[in-house]
């Protein structure tokens, strides 16, 4: 049996994604458990997120012929700040990275005037060249942003970009441009770009994949639920922390 298992992570408490860089990057840390408890000996990832950029829905596929209610279990006992909570069963092997819609979130202060950078960042939507807003390797930068928008939370702008693929460092070059010349009216494509700029990847997230055809079950779990809990009452805690600390400083 294959299985889709739809999962998020804290991207700073890895080194990295993808296997064989480093036990703690964030396949090594999962492949690690499935070999571990026999359950696969392999997993195939949907995206490949860069350093320290977290997920709140990233997907991978396993073979395995355990039931996915005792894997999600296990990886979600055995896995800190990792947190397995949808799944998806198929009869035949798919490839996870063929999705229809990726969405990522990218996290921007609220000092910006929001409205002269959504002007610029909608120049990047589109069919585009993005070799000049990439890290360049094998793969093709002609890609497709189908659209880009932003609400407001706690005093932040949560800027949306939606694509089927993205090509690596593409999100952040696009970030770091804009924050430097959002006030300028030019054309991205262009302007002479010495260096590319990019954003920070703490302030970066994979929110969701979307498939065609492919419908997902929610993994209802006391365990899970206490894990998440935890997490947001020591998020809190530390919120307190430093701003108690900080404040000595005012």
């Amino acid at each position: 049996m294959y299985y889709l298992i739809k999962y998020g992570y804290d991207g700073k408490k890895f080194c990295g994604f993808q296997r064989n860089n480093g036990e703690n990057s964030v396949e090594n840390t999962i492949i690690n458990v499935l070999k571990s408890h026999n359950i696969s000996d392999n997993m195939e990832s949907a995206a490949r997120t860069d350093k320290y950029v977290s997920a709140a829905g990233n997907v991978f596929l396993i073979e395995s012929k355990i039931d996915i209610i005792k894997i999600l279990k296990i990886l979600n006992s055995q896995i800190k700040d990792m947190y397995f909570y949808q799944y998806a069963g198929l009869s035949e092997y798919f490839n996870p990275r063929y999705c229809t819609l990726k969405k990522y979130s990218y996290v921007l202060d609220g000092d910006y005037d929001i409205e002269k950078f959504m002007v610029m960042l909608r120049k990047f939507e589109g069919t585009h060249d993005f070799r000049n807003f990439s890290r360049k390797d094998y793969r093709n930068t002609v890609r497709t942003i189908k659209k880009i928008d932003y609400y407001q939370h706690n005093g932040f702008f949560i800027i949306n970009f939606y694509a089927r693929s993205f090509i690596w460092h593409q999100i952040r070059a696009i970030m770091g441009f804009a924050m430097r010349y959002y006030e300028m009216d030019l054309d991205p494509f262009a302007f002479k770009i010495n260096s590319v700029f990019l954003a920070s990847p703490e302030r970066l997230i994979l929110m969701d994949i979307f498939y065609e055809n492919i419908t997902f079950s929610d993994f209802n779990s006391s365990y899970l639920d206490g894990k998440i809990r935890k997490k947001l009452t020591d998020i809190n805690v530390n919120r307190v922390i430093y701003s108690r600390i900080l404040y000595k400083f005012q």
